[in-house]
Protein backbone atom coordinates (compact mmCIF):
# COMPACT_ATOMS: atom_id res chain seq x y z
CA UNK A 1 0.00 0.00 0.00
CA UNK A 2 1.39 3.28 -0.74
CA UNK A 3 1.23 5.96 1.87
CA UNK A 4 2.12 9.79 1.31
CA UNK A 5 5.00 10.86 3.34
CA UNK A 6 5.54 14.73 3.85
CA UNK A 7 8.65 15.85 5.71
CA UNK A 8 10.26 19.90 6.16
CA UNK A 9 12.75 21.04 3.39
CA UNK A 10 14.67 22.46 6.68
CA UNK A 11 14.96 18.94 7.90
CA UNK A 12 16.01 17.35 4.30
CA UNK A 13 18.63 19.98 4.16
CA UNK A 14 20.06 19.71 7.70
CA UNK A 15 19.70 15.83 7.37
CA UNK A 16 21.38 15.78 4.04
CA UNK A 17 24.69 17.47 5.70
CA UNK A 18 24.39 15.27 8.46
CA UNK A 19 23.66 12.27 6.99
CA UNK A 20 27.72 12.78 5.08
CA UNK A 21 28.95 12.92 8.37
CA UNK A 22 27.06 9.57 9.63
CA UNK A 23 27.99 8.47 5.89
CA UNK A 24 31.69 8.49 7.34
CA UNK A 25 31.18 7.05 10.38
CA UNK A 26 29.48 4.26 9.60
CA UNK A 27 32.23 3.31 7.12
CA UNK A 28 34.19 3.47 9.66
CA UNK A 29 32.34 1.52 12.10
CA UNK A 30 32.47 -1.21 9.52
CA UNK A 31 36.04 -0.98 8.50
CA UNK A 32 36.73 -1.47 11.95
CA UNK A 33 34.50 -3.94 12.80
CA UNK A 34 35.65 -6.22 9.65
CA UNK A 35 39.63 -5.50 10.59
CA UNK A 36 38.74 -6.99 14.39
CA UNK A 37 36.98 -9.80 12.95
CA UNK A 38 39.66 -10.62 10.49
CA UNK A 39 42.37 -9.92 13.40
CA UNK A 40 40.33 -12.40 15.12
CA UNK A 41 42.74 -15.64 16.18
CA UNK A 42 40.56 -17.95 17.33
CA UNK A 43 36.64 -18.70 17.71
CA UNK A 44 36.84 -16.63 21.52
CA UNK A 45 38.24 -13.74 19.80
CA UNK A 46 35.48 -13.67 17.29
CA UNK A 47 32.40 -14.08 19.72
CA UNK A 48 34.05 -11.58 21.62
CA UNK A 49 33.83 -9.23 18.72
CA UNK A 50 30.04 -10.01 18.53
CA UNK A 51 29.94 -9.05 22.24
CA UNK A 52 30.83 -6.03 21.68
CA UNK A 53 28.54 -4.66 18.59
CA UNK A 54 25.61 -5.52 21.61
CA UNK A 55 22.18 -6.31 20.24
CA UNK A 56 21.46 -3.72 17.48
CA UNK A 57 24.69 -4.06 15.45
CA UNK A 58 22.55 -6.17 12.74
CA UNK A 59 19.97 -3.30 12.65
CA UNK A 60 22.77 -0.50 12.21
CA UNK A 61 24.43 -2.50 9.83
CA UNK A 62 21.14 -2.91 7.52
CA UNK A 63 19.98 1.02 7.72
CA UNK A 64 24.03 1.63 7.40
CA UNK A 65 23.91 -0.12 4.16
CA UNK A 66 20.58 1.30 3.06
CA UNK A 67 21.77 4.70 4.15
CA UNK A 68 24.65 4.66 1.38
CA UNK A 69 21.97 4.41 -1.23
CA UNK A 70 19.28 6.26 -0.09
CA UNK A 71 17.88 9.42 -0.07
CA UNK A 72 17.46 11.75 3.14
CA UNK A 73 14.65 10.51 5.03
CA UNK A 74 14.23 6.99 2.76
CA UNK A 75 11.09 5.03 4.66
CA UNK A 76 9.58 1.97 4.58
CA UNK A 77 6.01 1.64 7.00
CA UNK A 78 4.20 -1.65 8.45
CA UNK A 79 1.35 -2.16 10.07
CA UNK A 80 0.87 -4.32 13.57
CA UNK A 81 -2.72 -5.63 14.44
CA UNK A 82 -3.74 -6.19 18.24
CA UNK A 83 -6.76 -6.07 20.08
CA UNK A 84 -7.89 -3.16 21.79
CA UNK A 85 -8.35 -3.58 25.53
CA UNK A 86 -12.01 -3.10 25.38
CA UNK A 87 -15.04 -5.72 23.74
CA UNK A 88 -14.74 -5.02 19.57
CA UNK A 89 -12.16 -2.53 19.41
CA UNK A 90 -9.08 -3.49 17.21
CA UNK A 91 -5.32 -1.43 17.24
CA UNK A 92 -3.28 -1.27 14.82
CA UNK A 93 0.50 0.05 14.77
CA UNK A 94 1.72 1.95 11.75
CA UNK A 95 6.04 1.99 12.01
CA UNK A 96 7.12 3.99 9.67
CA UNK A 97 10.95 2.77 9.66
CA UNK A 98 13.56 5.18 8.30
CA UNK A 99 16.83 4.31 6.60
CA UNK A 100 18.22 7.37 8.83
CA UNK A 101 16.32 9.82 11.31
CA UNK A 102 19.18 11.32 13.71
CA UNK A 103 17.91 15.23 13.92
CA UNK A 104 20.91 17.21 15.52
CA UNK A 105 22.71 13.95 16.61
CA UNK A 106 25.59 13.56 15.03
CA UNK A 107 26.77 10.78 16.95
CA UNK A 108 26.99 6.90 15.90
CA UNK A 109 24.91 5.24 18.39
CA UNK A 110 21.88 3.89 16.00
CA UNK A 111 21.31 5.00 12.26
CA UNK A 112 17.29 4.10 11.22
CA UNK A 113 14.49 4.99 13.75
CA UNK A 114 11.35 3.64 14.01
CA UNK A 115 8.35 6.12 15.14
CA UNK A 116 4.38 4.97 15.47
CA UNK A 117 0.98 6.10 15.15
CA UNK A 118 -1.58 4.33 16.79
CA UNK A 119 -5.28 3.53 15.66
CA UNK A 120 -7.84 1.97 17.39
CA UNK A 121 -10.96 1.54 15.46
CA UNK A 122 -14.60 0.48 17.23
CA UNK A 123 -16.24 -2.77 15.01
CA UNK A 124 -19.63 -2.34 15.96
CA UNK A 125 -20.36 1.42 15.84
CA UNK A 126 -17.01 1.87 13.31
CA UNK A 127 -15.48 4.73 15.08
CA UNK A 128 -11.68 5.53 14.54
CA UNK A 129 -9.44 7.19 16.69
CA UNK A 130 -5.70 7.82 16.11
CA UNK A 131 -2.53 8.99 18.81
CA UNK A 132 0.71 10.03 16.74
CA UNK A 133 3.87 10.56 18.25
CA UNK A 134 4.42 14.10 19.20
CA UNK A 135 7.84 13.85 20.07
CA UNK A 136 10.24 11.58 21.26
CA UNK A 137 8.22 8.14 21.63
CA UNK A 138 5.55 10.11 23.40
CA UNK A 139 1.69 9.67 21.84
CA UNK A 140 -0.86 12.36 21.43
CA UNK A 141 -2.96 12.29 25.54
CA UNK A 142 -6.25 13.18 23.40
CA UNK A 143 -6.74 11.00 19.80
CA UNK A 144 -8.04 12.43 16.67
CA UNK A 145 -11.58 11.24 15.77
CA UNK A 146 -11.26 9.47 11.59
CA UNK A 147 -14.60 7.92 11.76
CA UNK A 148 -15.72 9.49 8.60
CA UNK A 149 -12.95 7.76 6.60
CA UNK A 150 -14.58 4.31 7.74
CA UNK A 151 -11.58 2.03 7.10
CA UNK A 152 -7.98 1.96 8.12
CA UNK A 153 -7.19 1.79 4.08
CA UNK A 154 -9.57 5.18 3.73
CA UNK A 155 -7.68 7.04 6.63
CA UNK A 156 -4.19 6.30 5.12
CA UNK A 157 -4.69 7.21 1.40
CA UNK A 158 -6.51 10.14 2.07
CA UNK A 159 -4.43 11.60 5.00
CA UNK A 160 -0.61 12.14 5.38
CA UNK A 161 2.43 11.57 7.29
CA UNK A 162 3.84 13.50 8.29
CA UNK A 163 7.52 13.16 9.31
CA UNK A 164 9.51 15.53 12.29
CA UNK A 165 13.16 14.34 12.60
CA UNK A 166 14.12 17.28 14.82
CA UNK A 167 11.20 16.05 17.25
CA UNK A 168 11.46 12.13 16.42
CA UNK A 169 8.00 12.84 15.84
CA UNK A 170 5.10 11.04 13.46
CA UNK A 171 1.81 12.85 12.46
CA UNK A 172 -1.03 12.05 10.59
CA UNK A 173 -2.44 14.73 8.98
CA UNK A 174 -6.04 15.04 7.54
CA UNK A 175 -7.46 16.98 5.06
CA UNK A 176 -10.45 17.83 7.15
CA UNK A 177 -10.96 16.89 10.96
CA UNK A 178 -14.49 16.21 12.87
CA UNK A 179 -15.03 17.89 15.88
CA UNK A 180 -14.36 21.22 16.97
CA UNK A 181 -11.00 20.29 19.42
CA UNK A 182 -9.88 18.22 16.40
CA UNK A 183 -10.07 21.30 13.98
CA UNK A 184 -8.27 23.48 16.35
CA UNK A 185 -5.34 21.21 16.53
CA UNK A 186 -5.14 20.61 12.96
CA UNK A 187 -4.87 24.29 12.44
CA UNK A 188 -2.27 25.25 14.82
CA UNK A 189 -0.42 22.26 13.87
CA UNK A 190 -0.60 24.19 10.11
CA UNK A 191 0.25 27.30 11.84
CA UNK A 192 3.24 25.52 13.35
CA UNK A 193 4.40 24.69 10.02
CA UNK A 194 4.89 28.10 8.89
CA UNK A 195 5.16 29.15 5.35
CA UNK A 196 8.31 26.75 5.14
CA UNK A 197 8.26 24.20 1.95
CA UNK A 198 8.14 20.57 1.91
CA UNK A 199 8.95 17.03 0.65
CA UNK A 200 6.36 14.69 -0.10
CA UNK A 201 6.93 11.35 -1.17
CA UNK A 202 4.87 8.33 -1.56
CA UNK A 203 6.43 5.41 0.79
CA UNK A 204 5.55 1.69 0.53
CA UNK A 205 3.62 0.14 3.85
CA UNK A 206 3.37 -3.04 4.71
CA UNK A 207 -0.65 -3.57 6.18
CA UNK A 208 -1.32 -6.02 8.75
CA UNK A 209 -2.19 -8.67 6.01
CA UNK A 210 1.11 -8.94 4.47
CA UNK A 211 2.95 -9.34 8.15
CA UNK A 212 0.31 -12.02 9.30
CA UNK A 213 -0.18 -14.20 5.74
CA UNK A 214 2.81 -12.88 3.90
CA UNK A 215 5.22 -13.35 6.59
CA UNK A 216 3.39 -15.37 8.95
CA UNK A 217 4.16 -12.94 11.59
CA UNK A 218 1.15 -13.54 14.17
CA UNK A 219 1.73 -10.31 16.46
CA UNK A 220 -2.36 -10.03 17.45
CA UNK A 221 -1.99 -13.45 18.54
CA UNK A 222 0.93 -12.82 21.28
CA UNK A 223 -1.29 -9.56 22.16
CA UNK A 224 -4.57 -11.25 22.99
CA UNK A 225 -2.65 -13.69 24.80
CA UNK A 226 -1.25 -11.41 27.18
CA UNK A 227 -4.49 -9.86 27.66
CA UNK A 228 -5.99 -12.63 28.37
CA UNK A 229 -3.61 -13.90 30.89
CA UNK A 230 -3.67 -10.61 32.97
CA UNK A 231 -7.64 -10.62 32.58
CA UNK A 232 -7.57 -14.32 34.17
CA UNK A 233 -4.95 -13.08 36.48
CA UNK A 234 -7.45 -10.39 37.71
CA UNK A 235 -9.88 -12.95 37.91
CA UNK A 236 -8.32 -15.33 39.81
CA UNK A 237 -6.90 -12.21 42.25
CA UNK A 238 -10.16 -11.24 43.24
CA UNK A 239 -11.40 -8.15 44.92
CA UNK A 240 -11.43 -7.15 48.87
CA UNK A 241 -15.33 -8.90 48.70
CA UNK A 242 -14.02 -11.73 47.38
CA UNK A 243 -11.28 -11.96 49.82
CA UNK A 244 -13.90 -11.85 52.58
CA UNK A 245 -16.56 -14.05 51.05
CA UNK A 246 -13.77 -16.84 50.73
CA UNK A 247 -12.31 -16.22 54.16
CA UNK A 248 -15.43 -16.80 55.77
CA UNK A 249 -16.41 -20.14 53.61
CA UNK A 250 -13.18 -21.45 54.22
CA UNK A 251 -13.35 -23.87 50.95
CA UNK A 252 -9.49 -23.91 50.26
CA UNK A 253 -7.14 -25.98 52.62
CA UNK A 254 -4.44 -23.25 54.02
CA UNK A 255 -1.86 -25.62 51.98
CA UNK A 256 -3.53 -24.81 48.92
CA UNK A 257 -4.28 -21.42 49.64
CA UNK A 258 -0.92 -20.77 50.21
CA UNK A 259 0.51 -22.16 46.85
CA UNK A 260 -2.25 -19.69 45.21
CA UNK A 261 -1.14 -16.86 46.49
CA UNK A 262 2.89 -17.76 45.78
CA UNK A 263 1.48 -18.43 42.43
CA UNK A 264 -0.69 -15.21 41.98
CA UNK A 265 2.33 -13.08 43.11
CA UNK A 266 4.21 -15.09 40.70
CA UNK A 267 2.05 -14.12 37.31
CA UNK A 268 1.52 -10.70 38.56
CA UNK A 269 5.03 -10.39 38.72
CA UNK A 270 5.20 -12.31 34.79
CA UNK A 271 2.16 -9.62 33.76
CA UNK A 272 4.40 -7.19 34.46
CA UNK A 273 7.08 -8.53 32.63
CA UNK A 274 5.27 -9.18 30.11
CA UNK A 275 3.77 -5.61 29.40
CA UNK A 276 7.25 -3.31 30.43
CA UNK A 277 9.94 -5.31 28.71
CA UNK A 278 10.41 -6.05 25.23
CA UNK A 279 9.34 -9.75 23.70
CA UNK A 280 13.01 -10.82 23.65
CA UNK A 281 13.71 -10.06 27.36
CA UNK A 282 10.09 -12.11 28.08
CA UNK A 283 11.76 -15.44 26.82
CA UNK A 284 13.45 -16.86 29.84
CA UNK A 285 10.74 -15.79 32.01
CA UNK A 286 7.64 -16.95 30.57
CA UNK A 287 9.45 -20.48 29.83
CA UNK A 288 10.35 -21.17 33.52
CA UNK A 289 7.13 -20.16 35.22
CA UNK A 290 5.53 -22.69 32.72
CA UNK A 291 7.37 -25.43 33.31
CA UNK A 292 6.34 -24.87 36.64
CA UNK A 293 3.07 -25.17 36.21
CA UNK A 294 3.31 -27.88 34.11
CA UNK A 295 5.56 -30.30 36.75
CA UNK A 296 3.53 -29.38 39.23
CA UNK A 297 2.15 -32.96 40.68
CA UNK A 298 -0.96 -32.07 42.13
CA UNK A 299 -2.06 -28.67 41.13
CA UNK A 300 -4.74 -26.26 42.21
CA UNK A 301 -7.54 -24.78 40.52
CA UNK A 302 -6.14 -21.27 40.00
CA UNK A 303 -2.78 -23.20 39.09
CA UNK A 304 -4.72 -25.39 36.21
CA UNK A 305 -6.44 -22.28 35.34
CA UNK A 306 -3.56 -20.78 34.44
CA UNK A 307 -2.04 -23.15 32.62
CA UNK A 308 -3.56 -23.31 29.30
CA UNK A 309 -3.34 -18.66 29.45
CA UNK A 310 0.35 -19.01 30.31
CA UNK A 311 0.97 -22.15 27.91
CA UNK A 312 -0.19 -19.53 25.05
CA UNK A 313 1.77 -17.11 25.93
CA UNK A 314 4.75 -19.19 25.60
CA UNK A 315 3.84 -20.72 22.46
CA UNK A 316 2.87 -17.34 20.75
CA UNK A 317 5.88 -15.36 22.43
CA UNK A 318 7.71 -18.43 20.86
CA UNK A 319 6.36 -17.92 17.43
CA UNK A 320 7.08 -14.19 16.78
CA UNK A 321 10.54 -14.59 18.28
CA UNK A 322 11.20 -17.43 16.01
CA UNK A 323 9.73 -15.68 12.93
CA UNK A 324 11.35 -12.48 13.24
CA UNK A 325 14.65 -14.25 13.77
CA UNK A 326 13.91 -16.28 10.91
CA UNK A 327 12.79 -13.88 8.75
CA UNK A 328 16.08 -11.55 9.30
CA UNK A 329 18.66 -14.23 8.64
CA UNK A 330 16.12 -15.13 5.47
CA UNK A 331 16.56 -11.70 4.25
CA UNK A 332 20.58 -12.09 4.01
CA UNK A 333 21.01 -15.97 3.67
CA UNK A 334 18.17 -16.46 1.12
CA UNK A 335 17.71 -13.43 -0.13
CA UNK A 336 16.40 -14.65 -3.49
CA UNK A 337 13.47 -16.55 -1.94
CA UNK A 338 12.79 -13.50 0.95
CA UNK A 339 12.36 -10.99 -2.53
CA UNK A 340 9.67 -13.04 -3.85
CA UNK A 341 7.81 -13.34 -0.70
CA UNK A 342 3.76 -12.79 -1.84
CA UNK A 343 4.81 -9.08 0.32
CA UNK A 344 7.04 -8.10 -1.74
CA UNK A 345 4.98 -8.45 -5.58
CA UNK A 346 3.29 -5.19 -5.80
CA UNK A 347 5.99 -2.98 -3.92
CA UNK A 348 9.45 -1.91 -5.17
CA UNK A 349 11.69 -1.98 -2.92
CA UNK A 350 15.61 -2.50 -3.26
CA UNK A 351 17.28 -5.39 -1.51
CA UNK A 352 18.91 -3.22 1.16
CA UNK A 353 15.68 -1.69 2.07
CA UNK A 354 13.97 -5.53 2.37
CA UNK A 355 16.98 -6.49 4.65
CA UNK A 356 16.19 -3.40 6.67
CA UNK A 357 12.57 -4.03 6.66
CA UNK A 358 13.22 -7.84 8.13
CA UNK A 359 15.88 -6.09 10.72
CA UNK A 360 13.42 -3.78 12.04
CA UNK A 361 10.72 -6.10 12.56
CA UNK A 362 13.07 -7.64 14.95
CA UNK A 363 14.41 -4.60 16.74
CA UNK A 364 10.79 -3.66 17.83
CA UNK A 365 10.83 -7.15 19.59
CA UNK A 366 14.32 -6.33 21.28
CA UNK A 367 13.39 -3.00 21.76
CA UNK A 368 9.92 -1.62 22.62
CA UNK A 369 7.48 -3.17 25.15
CA UNK A 370 3.77 -4.21 24.32
CA UNK A 371 2.86 -1.12 26.58
CA UNK A 372 5.35 0.90 24.44
CA UNK A 373 3.78 -0.41 20.61
CA UNK A 374 0.56 -0.20 21.33
CA UNK A 375 -1.30 0.38 25.05
CA UNK A 376 0.25 3.58 26.41
CA UNK A 377 -2.44 3.58 28.97
CA UNK A 378 -0.86 0.33 30.62
CA UNK A 379 2.32 2.14 30.66
CA UNK A 380 4.16 3.58 34.13
CA UNK A 381 3.38 6.43 35.70
CA UNK A 382 6.79 8.22 34.18
CA UNK A 383 6.04 7.57 31.03
CA UNK A 384 2.88 9.35 31.31
CA UNK A 385 3.72 11.90 32.62
CA UNK A 386 6.37 12.34 29.80
CA UNK A 387 3.55 11.74 27.26
CA UNK A 388 1.27 14.85 29.02
CA UNK A 389 4.54 17.04 29.05
CA UNK A 390 5.37 16.24 25.47
CA UNK A 391 1.96 16.93 24.26
CA UNK A 392 1.35 20.47 26.22
CA UNK A 393 5.20 21.71 25.09
CA UNK A 394 5.82 20.10 21.54
CA UNK A 395 3.44 22.30 20.04
CA UNK A 396 3.77 25.40 21.87
CA UNK A 397 7.53 25.30 20.92
CA UNK A 398 6.83 24.77 17.13
CA UNK A 399 4.41 27.77 17.15
CA UNK A 400 6.84 30.01 19.13
CA UNK A 401 9.46 29.30 16.60
CA UNK A 402 7.26 29.12 13.55
CA UNK A 403 6.62 32.99 14.97
CA UNK A 404 10.58 33.36 14.95
CA UNK A 405 10.98 32.62 11.06
CA UNK A 406 8.26 34.45 10.24
CA UNK A 407 9.42 37.57 12.43
CA UNK A 408 12.74 37.30 11.07
CA UNK A 409 11.49 36.91 7.55
CA UNK A 410 9.44 40.22 7.94
CA UNK A 411 12.03 42.16 9.17
CA UNK A 412 14.49 41.08 6.62
CA UNK A 413 11.72 41.59 4.04
CA UNK A 414 11.44 45.23 5.76
CA UNK A 415 15.35 46.57 5.77
CA UNK A 416 15.74 45.04 2.06
CA UNK A 417 12.49 47.61 1.07
CA UNK A 418 14.67 50.37 3.24
CA UNK A 419 17.71 49.97 1.68
CA UNK A 420 16.13 49.51 -1.98
CA UNK A 421 13.87 52.64 -1.06
CA UNK A 422 17.04 54.88 0.13
CA UNK A 423 19.23 53.65 -2.80
CA UNK A 424 15.72 55.51 -5.32
CA UNK A 425 16.50 58.87 -3.07
CA UNK A 426 20.15 58.98 -3.43
CA UNK A 427 20.85 57.48 -7.17
CA UNK A 428 24.12 59.64 -7.21
CA UNK A 429 25.38 58.09 -3.93
CA UNK A 430 23.92 54.46 -5.38
CA UNK A 431 25.62 55.06 -8.95
CA UNK A 432 28.66 56.35 -6.77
Amino acid sequence: MKVKLRVESQWLELESKIMEKMKQNYEQWERETLRKAKDASDLRDLRRVFYELGDRWEFDQTTGAWLEGSKPLDTVGLILRMPGLRPNRERYVLYAVMAYSKGLTGRFDHLGDKERIIFERDTETGRIQCWSTTGHGELDVFPTDLTRYRSLRSVLTSCMLVAQPGDHALRLEAPTSAGFFNMISQRLWGIAGGSQSYRTDEIDVFTAEDIENAFDFKFHRYANSIIELDGMWRHLSGGAAEWAKEHVLDRTPNHAEERDRKTLRRTEGLVHVLWFRPAFSQLRAVEMFYNELESEPSPTEAQRALIPFVGEVASSLSDIAEKSKYLKWRSVIDNKSFRKSEAFRDVNLSSLVQEAFAAALDDILREHSLAYIGYPEKSRITSKFMRVVFSSVVLPTRLLSSFRASARRRLKEITLRLKERGKSRNPKESVA
